[in-house]
């Protein structure tokens, strides 16, 4: 954390906010899906959609590197900043989802679960990008 810039402070405080009220005030509602499907879809979603819209988006000119918290998602030459932000965005809403419910509730939050897997399945898509390098033709 000492080394953060800026623009890496900014994004944690962004993050803790939007956070806080899934935690003080977690939705009760249970969903009517499957456990299964709630977890494998995002993962399996997040992780094909990254390394394809790279192959195929062929509009704008992208640097592929990999992204630091301290990155500005909003740049357009490093695309993979934002999505690295967005999958942090969703595991920490989902882990406070979880948390929130399962204090108050007692329960387990499908939609924490899904935001959590999505998180993780966008992390593995950008893995996946820098792995396999893909570039336009």
């Amino acid at each position: 954390m000492k080394d953060w810039n800026k623009t890496g402070k900014i994004k944690a405080v962004l993050i803790a906010i939007l956070s806080l009220p899934n935690l003080l005030m977690p939705i009760g509602a249970n969903l009517q899906q499957g456990l299964l499907i709630s977890i494998l879809m995002p993962l399996i979603f997040g992780s094909i959609v990254i390394p394809l819209n790279f192959r195929f988006n062929t509009a704008v000119e992208k640097e592929i590197v990999k992204p630091h918290w301290n990155d500005n998602p909003l740049t357009s030459k490093k695309p993979l900043t934002l999505f690295h932000f967005g999958a942090f965005f969703f595991l920490s809403v989902g882990l406070s989802m979880l948390i929130g419910k399962a204090i108050k509730f007692q329960s387990l939050s499908q939609f924490g679960l899904s935001s959590v897997s999505f998180g993780i399945g966008i992390l593995i898509g950008i893995n996946l990008v820098l792995k396999w390098g893909v570039k336009k033709e």
